[in-house]
């Protein structure tokens, strides 16, 4: 049988996940400390210490979401056993958090980076945080892997900075200053104000479903690689936020606020701790190193925002076009997708105050599912104290969330904007393959189609303060294109198997195998399966899908069926062999280095000879992703010859 599937690469160390996830959680301090300050002032420090324990209860609830979904543990992977509508409608939540963490994570880069001032009319930080958005998804074009040692190095440089700020802070914190959140301890109404300024700040969560998306290519065991990820992160995190905090509320508020009550340091406070505390030289130094981390994070979100939308196209459940790779292995529409929704929303919400109030719900709603998901599954059997664990903290998150939306108009329309928008290209998606009338599909994907425009378009021209009213309604409608989805989806055809493609025994018993890589149908392979024949060698032909973003790689195999390049090159090589008798085997991979790959599966099957045709990358590719040819000569042993023909 041909060795046909994804086998994708389990590649991820700790050392890998564990930057990746504080790029998205360590980020957060760099506006979470000036937004919690702008919420609740001198009761900030009691918030981030209440935020600090729901983050080690969540981190907790996720080392057992890891350990039980070894092959993915995001929300949109792990639902998938419980509800696919479930699972879509946390993967569109993720979609909302990513959307919003690229375009804050951008504009306060530069805030950082103290740029300001207006040209024409429009502030050149905005300017600058629109090019930049376009200038990431640029380079992510060619499925950048250099970036990730990139975002190590600034994520380790930030931590030395950030630990440096703390220690140089400690003989000053006898100064904090610390307000208890309630101000009426007998009042009910006060503790509900405590508490909605609680919620303020729970977008210090963000990123911790990052780490679940990954587990699928961590390297086993899955358990150890991501208890060595998270535990460090969460330390690290969780002290220093506190630290920071306190440091924070021990700053005098001529600090803090100016003359005029504005607050100072809402979008830049690790700036002024740096300034205060150890001086202008290390504050500007720390404002790149900050703003680089930011831009870091910019990246890491769009990554994953291309990554969710290629996982639900590839299951079906949003429209094909998204999945489609370029010849770099990136999914190029939905990385447009991924640039220009960003962009848009800066165009209405050019605040960080703003965006902040639309940041939580995307992650927080993620999370409740992710954790109600696996507190409540039959899939697999959980501890008591898991099953406890899993299904307390998603209640209280659950809370969090009907605050946020309760509390939030801007959050309210624009969550549902992005739920109901996706609900629409599901079910257009849906029709095009369902069993029905072909002037019904027709009319249902009209109407998809009107139903995604009228809502962006509504969204849009509404006022921000959508009432109960609108919410209510917009709901009304989850729920109706939720039932639709269901009746289209029962009425699609189940998927026939294709007969997988078979190995060729030929007419002889091979002494020696040659290898065969080709980007493309090429008369190499001709010409290697006639020397073949003539020496009674076999040959083994592969082919290997790039699949630029290891998380695209948790969606499952990638079918040599919907590989039409894979298939064009196979062919002519069957051709080939029948023809002249020789023993023909297939190895399709997907995800992973390509250069690793073939050297792997050379290795494995102790090949004489590999000869390979590649077509040259630009130099723009090359100097990002490396030359594979190159990597192939050096890595390979000795003993087996590789031949490239130009």
């Amino acid at each position: 049988m041909a060795e046909i599937g994804s086998n994708r690469p389990r590649e991820l160390h700790w050392y890998h996940a564990g930057p990746i996830l504080f790029g998205d959680l360590g980020t957060s301090r760099l506006y979470v400390l000036g937004l919690a300050f702008y919420f609740s002032r001198h009761a900030s420090f009691i918030h981030i210490f209440c935020v600090n324990i729901i983050l080690m209860l969540v981190g907790a609830c996720y080392l057992i979401i890891c350990r039980k979904y070894p092959d993915g543990g995001g929300v949109y992977s792990s639902a998938k056993h419980s509800s696919k509508v479930l699972a879509v409608i946390g993967g569109l939540m993720l979609c909302a958090d990513y959307t919003v963490t690229a375009s804050m994570s951008c504009l306060d880069a530069f805030r950082y980076l103290g740029i300001g001032g207006e040209f024409w009319g429009v502030r050149i930080d905005l300017i600058c945080t629109l090019v930049s958005i376009g200038l990431i998804g640029g380079l992510n074009w060619f499925g950048p892997r250099g970036m990730g040692r990139v975002a190590l190095v600034i994520a380790l440089v930030t931590v030395v900075l950030t630990m440096i700020i703390g220690i140089f802070s400690l003989p000053h914190l006898h100064h904090m200053k610390i307000d208890f959140p309630v101000r009426e301890r007998y009042s009910l109404a006060a503790w509900g104000e405590a508490w909605v300024a609680f919620t303020e700040v729970v977008l210090a969560l963000s990123g911790i479903e990052a780490i679940a998306n990954m587990t699928g290519v961590m390297v086993l065991t899955v358990r150890q690689t991501s208890r060595l990820a998270i535990l460090p992160v969460l330390f690290e995190v969780v002290i220093l936020n506190l630290v920071l905090t306190a440091a924070m509320n021990a700053l005098p508020d001529s600090k803090l606020i100016d003359i005029e009550g504005h607050y100072l340091g809402t979008d830049d406070m690790m700036n002024i701790l740096a300034l205060n505390y150890v001086g202008p030289t290390f504050s500007l130094i720390g404002s790149f190193v900050f703003g680089a981390l930011l831009l870091s994070a910019v990246n890491t979100a769009i990554i994953d925002l291309v990554a969710i939308q290629y996982m639900m196209g590839r299951d079906g459940e949003a429209p094909s076009i998204l999945c489609r790779l370029n010849k770099y292995g990136v999914p190029g529409y939905a990385l447009g997708v991924a640039m220009v929704i960003p962009s848009i929303l800066l165009m209405f919400f050019s605040n960080l105050e703003d965006l902040a109030g639309l940041y939580s719900v995307g992650v927080v709603s993620a999370i409740t599912i992710n954790l109600f998901c696996a507190g409540f599954t039959k899939q697999f059997e959980l501890l008591g104290w898991e099953k406890a664990l899993l299904r307390g903290v998603g209640f209280v998150m659950a809370c969090i969330l009907l605050t946020l939306l309760w509390n939030k108009p801007p959050a309210r329309m624009f969550s549902m904007a992005v739920l109901n928008m996706g609900l629409c290209a599901r079910l257009y998606t849906l029709l095009g393959r369902a069993d029905l009338l072909l002037t019904k599909r027709r009319q249902g994907r009209f109407l998809s189609g009107i139903g995604f425009l009228g809502i962006g378009l509504f969204t849009i021209y509404a006022p921000l303060g959508v009432g109960v009213l609108e919410f209510f309604i917009s709901a009304g409608m989850t729920v109706l294109l939720m039932l639709l989805g269901q009746i289209v989806s029962a009425r699609i055809p189940k998927k026939v198997e294709q007969v997988p493609l078979a190995d060729l025994e030929g007419d002889y018993a091979p002494k020696a195998t040659y290898m065969i890589y080709v980007s493309k149908p090429s008369s190499l392979i001709r010409s290697v399966v006639e020397e073949a024949r003539a020496r009674n060698f076999g040959v083994a032909i592969i082919y290997v899908r790039e699949l630029a973003f290891p998380l695209m790689a948790v969606a499952g195999n990638y079918n040599l069926e919907e590989d039409k390049e894979a298939g064009e090159i196979f062919a002519q090589a069957q051709e080939a062999a029948h023809r002249l008798g020789v023993p023909l085997k297939f190895i399709y991979r997907a995800g992973g280095s390509i250069s690793r790959q073939i050297i792997n599966a050379a290795i494995d099957l102790k090949v004489k000879c590999v000869f390979l045709q590649i077509a040259n990358r630009s130099t723009i590719a090359q100097i990002i992703k490396g030359d594979v040819v190159a990597n192939i000569v050096e890595q390979m042993p000795i003993e087996i010859e590789v031949l490239i023909r130009a």
